[in-house]
């Protein structure tokens, strides 16, 4: 059965036999009527000097190949950084497989790709599936070709990542989760199933390949009328709900709520007072509580109970005593906030870096389909409706 393969290949050639042998590995280009292509290792005894190929950014030495897998640290940032690590194949043997995508010699295979979709399938809340899955599939798989166009791009260029670098990286993700105790960030790395080398080399790679971005694709102003442009679209975003400004008078009772109707007729005549003019705080004090501000909250977020007693108060205004787990309070209505939108001034930085980085993506796009044009890339796309549909995708 012949694989189907879309092929973009104007300036970069299949490699010669000679340097494939060189490397240990076989090509075979999937062109109509052909069979499937596929990359074959050789397995080599331990004392001879191994070959190896790349595989998704990742490098794998003949008879022992390195597939992508995913990790996530149970702290905050720690698990954002932590995307992939490598897992290594135990044992020699040969291996021959089908090639899913190539972009020059750089090649994932179907159970490359199978197992980076299993892992991060694996790291979902809610895993999907039929046409969602599918979706995923898909984006994931596109997300890995690029990877692999940006790596080839960076060998070209001869961009490289020092220790250095890598060292600050992790030195300022240790200091954000509060990880500068050593004992304490190698048990957060033990707890993900990770090494600082596996670590290590994870931010290498996500490095590299922004390094090879940044090399090409210059930072966009945004300007003052293009924010506030998008604020206008956008509005409704920014809508916020009424809310009302409250603060309480709490009135606790004992354990056993023994004096509770004692502390609600303390409670009703602070109330009264108060109505009649007199000072809340002193009388608050005097009756052995505290005001405490319970700050601005959406009307729709207040119990049925609360908004009924609330309604016909102006500002300033008191409710009756209520009972509470604890004790008795009383509820001041400080003023109210008309339902309305974010002002511009709030949310003009937040919007600034979305368009910044909608520039910045959009620019990476137009860069990997450029090199796209340019590199040998191969992709069998029977293939990988064959993966998803090995899971129930669609």
């Amino acid at each position: 059965m012949s694989s189907k393969c879309s092929r973009s290949c104007p300036k970069a050639r299949p490699p010669a036999a000679s340097s494939s042998r060189s490397r240990g590995a076989s090509w075979s280009t999937s062109l109509p009527g052909s069979t499937p292509a596929v990359a074959s290792t050789t397995t080599r005894p331990r004392s001879e000097s191994s070959c190896t190929r790349r595989t998704c950014g990742f490098t794998t030495r003949a008879g022992m190949g390195v597939q992508p897998m995913l990790h996530r640290l149970w702290t905050g940032a720690l698990a954002a950084a932590l995307a992939l690590a490598g897992v290594a194949w135990g044992g020699d043997r040969e291996l021959v497989e089908a090639i899913l995508a190539r972009v020059n010699d750089r090649i994932v295979t179907v159970s490359d790709f199978r197992e980076r979709l299993s892992v991060e399938l694996s790291q979902q809340p809610s895993p999907p599936e039929g046409e969602a899955l599918g979706r995923f599939a898909h984006s994931l798989f596109d997300t890995v070709v690029e990877e692999m166009i940006l790596l080839e791009r960076a060998r070209e260029k001869k961009l490289t990542i020092d220790d250095e670098m890598v060292d600050k990286a992790i030195g300022e993700l240790r200091e954000q989760n509060k990880l500068q105790d050593e004992a304490a960030f190698k048990a957060a790395l033990a707890s993900a199933g990770l090494t600082e080398q596996a670590l290590r080399d994870r931010y290498r790679h996500n490095m590299l390949l922004q390094r090879a971005v940044q090399s090409e694709i210059k930072p966009t102003e945004i300007t003052e009328p293009e924010v506030r442009e998008r604020y206008e679209a956008d509005k409704e975003k920014y809508r916020v709900p009424a809310k009302v400004e409250l603060e309480q008078v709490f009135l606790p009772t004992a354990a056993d709520g023994s004096d509770r109707r004692q502390v609600m007729r303390t409670a009703q005549g602070l109330v009264e007072r108060v109505r009649g003019g007199a000072d809340l705080r002193a009388e608050a004090t005097l009756a052995g509580g505290e005001i405490q501000e319970l700050g601005a909250i959406p009307e729709a977020d207040l119990r049925e109970e609360l908004q009924a007693l609330l309604k016909p108060l102006p500002d300033n205004g008191l409710t009756d005593p209520l009972e509470a787990a604890g004790g008795v309070q009383v509820v001041r209505l400080v003023r109210r906030i008309p339902a309305g939108y974010r002002p511009f001034e709030e949310v003009e930085e937040s919007i600034r870096r979305q368009l910044s980085q909608t520039a910045y993506q959009e620019q990476t796009k137009g860069m990997v389909e450029r090199l796209k044009a340019e590199y040998l890339v191969e992709i069998h796309e029977d293939r990988l409706e064959m993966i998803i549909a090995e899971l129930g995708g669609v």
